[in-house]
């Protein structure tokens, strides 16, 4: 079985002025110019709020995926409210909006990534899920403990439905912990250290807090990650998924296969056909 090495590794940058204000500071975590490296992976942005309060305005997507992951604080808008732990995996497909009176709380972080969708699935209806941090099931062994948001990860399977398929865990090692994952060698893979120290890969490449590191597929059938937890134990999150190896075109908040395509999406938003959010009934898993 192919043992993973880390390919590249980065850190988060420094905080800068975000979109929605002076209570609004982010960072990219993956950079949007780089898909074929980071692939299915197109960016991600690492969202913080200083004083409690509205955050940003109604927008579109179209063309892909985000998955919002709540790692502080409360988030909340006419669609519900996610807490510390929730993730919101909305598929934009042909198009949505959403963020209509959204609210943070003091002390707020997440993590929102966007994921190039299929080309057949890129312009399917758009659907919300909600996925609550206590109905996710978890592996647990000694040392560890993952729980599973998406995909397979050892034990355990999530139910979140995917066009892309995606494993997503948030993994948390005692002291000097060990786990070595198995995942499917075709997938793209990186890690983002919340809080410790591990070492990862067959070089036991050594990643601190806010930290990210890369695992490049391979032809094999299946491979292992190793993750070694420092003196202070760890928090990681794991982000593997198959890469869609094709062409896209980024305007704005949406990805597409062709300009043509790119201008639809604009054409359609103006005209008020995209759907909103909070008239989409949330998909739960328990």
């Amino acid at each position: 079985m192919f043992e993973r090495s880390i390919a590249r590794v980065t850190r988060i940058p420094a905080l800068g002025p975000g979109f929605a204000g002076d209570n609004h500071k982010a960072a990219l975590v993956v950079e949007p110019d780089n898909l074929p490296a980071t692939d299915p992976f197109f960016l991600m942005a690492d969202d913080n709020i200083t004083l409690a309060g509205a955050l940003g305005d109604a927008h579109p997507h179209a063309g892909l995926e985000t998955v919002t992951f709540m790692l502080n604080g409360t988030l909340e808008d006419i669609n519900g409210r996610l807490d510390e732990g929730d993730v919101e995996w909305m598929t934009a497909g042909s198009g949505i909006v959403h963020g209509e009176d959204t609210k943070a709380s003091t002390g707020m972080r997440l993590f929102q990534l966007w994921l190039v969708l299929p080309e057949a699935q890129r312009n399917m209806p758009p659907r919300v899920q909600v996925l609550r941090r206590a109905e996710m099931p978890v592996h647990a062994e000694p040392g560890v403990i993952a729980k599973v948001y998406s995909g397979r990860l050892e034990s355990v399977a999530a139910p979140t439905l995917n066009e892309v398929p995606v494993t997503l865990a948030d993994i948390r090692l005692t002291p000097g912990a060990v786990f070595t994952p198995q995942l499917p060698a075709a997938y793209n893979a990186f890690l983002v250290v919340i809080d410790g120290d591990i070492e990862a890969g067959r070089s036991a490449e050594k990643l601190a807090a806010n930290m990210t590191a890369w695992s490049a597929p391979s032809a094999d059938d299946a491979s292992l990650l190793a993750l070694r937890a420092g003196q202070n134990g760890a928090r990681v999150l794991l982000y593997a998924g198959q890469p869609q190896n094709m062409q896209v075109v980024a305007g704005g908040p949406f990805i597409a296969g062709s300009r043509e395509e790119l201008a639809g999406y604009y054409a359609a938003y103006r005209q008020g056909k995209f759907p909103h959010a909070g008239t989409l009934r949330p998909v739960t898993h328990a």
